[in-house]
């Protein structure tokens, strides 16, 4: 992880599809979108359309990581195919990033125009690199970390916009990409010494889903199930075809609408309501109000906390 007042460190980013969308529009990348996933039923998949890879967010423990490495077919460096794209993440908070470059790297229904001249140059640049060195490639690029920092939120109690690093008694989530590649599907996983392989693509499709989507459903099931069946912490987005391409013009409408809301969505993000909330409260206090509505807000937040001891 990177420390807290360096200059490279990488902020946190909220894990929605139109965050990683605008993500990879700055970078440059055409043709494809994130999609939420709220269920791995077959009709919930089909309705993604051609997906290039799925990204998983979830609560990262060590000894759970720990234990699943020691029980899954981690490759070595040099079992590593060529065409496979794998890097360790060496930054903190770089994850969600690397996931969807792990995507995006190992797409082979993207064309080079596609991915966009600063990707694919990347990716041609890095290509005989080792892992290690990929990982701090990705950690070096100023055009990419700026892009990943522009969709952090703004938040008062950041020091020139660096996230604090969890100490141990806060929470920490990481993303992971689940892609097929000849045959083969693999979990690409920055802080595992490789990619794990997850299975192997039926030969024969019976359902009516790809037949690597059905591996990759069978190990984040299992992944959910290690922390429970109450918890809930996870998210899953699949990289799928812009939604626009080919669409009908009702659908069309409808996926430019999306598209509009995310930009707004996306900059209010990126807005810094400080100010504004500080003038709210000074205001207030110039109308003599600040104090009663603190000390209101004060004993609705003690009568929340009685009724949760009761």
């Amino acid at each position: 992880m990177a420390d807290q007042g360096g200059d490279n460190d990488w902020c946190t980013i909220e894990s929605d599809p139109g965050v990683f969308t605008g993500m990879l529009e700055e970078l440059g990348v055409s043709g494809v979108e994130l999609a939420e996933l709220w269920s791995l039923e077959d009709d919930n998949l089909l309705e993604l359309g051609q997906v290039h890879g799925l990204i998983f967010l979830f609560q990262w423990d060590k000894e759970k990581e720990t234990a699943k490495a020691a029980n899954s077919t981690t490759m070595e460096e040099s079992e590593i195919p060529e065409d496979l794209f794998f890097a360790h993440q060496v930054t903190t908070n770089a994850c969600a990033t690397q996931a969807i470059l792990s995507v995006i790297f190992n797409a082979a229904a993207l064309t080079t125009e596609q991915k966009g001249s600063t990707l694919a140059e990347f990716q041609s640049f890095t290509k005989d690199f080792p892992p290690s060195l990929k990982g701090v490639a990705i950690s070096s690029s100023e055009e990419v970390k700026k892009i990943h920092n522009s969709f952090s939120r703004q938040d008062a109690f950041l020091q020139e916009g660096k996230m604090v690093v969890p100490t141990g008694d806060e929470e920490a989530f990481h993303f992971v990409a689940y892609v097929p590649i000849n045959g083969v599907v693999y979990e690409l996983d920055g802080l595992q010494k490789g990619p794990i392989v997850v299975g192997s693509v039926p030969e024969s499709e019976d359902g009516p889903i790809p037949g690597w989507l059905t591996v990759a459903r069978s190990a984040i099931q299992e992944r959910m199930g290690h922390f429970g069946a109450t918890a809930i912490k996870f998210n899953l987005m699949g990289v799928i075809q812009d939604k626009r391409i080919g669409a009908s013009d009702e659908v069309l409408a409808q996926e430019e609408a999306k598209r509009k809301e995310w930009v707004l969505e996306n900059e209010r993000r990126r807005h810094n309501y400080v100010p504004l909330c500080m003038a709210m409260l000074q205001e207030l206090a110039k109308l003599g109000k600040l104090e009663k509505l603190t000390q209101e807000a004060k004993e609705r937040q003690a009568a929340k906390r009685n009724l949760k001891k009761a």
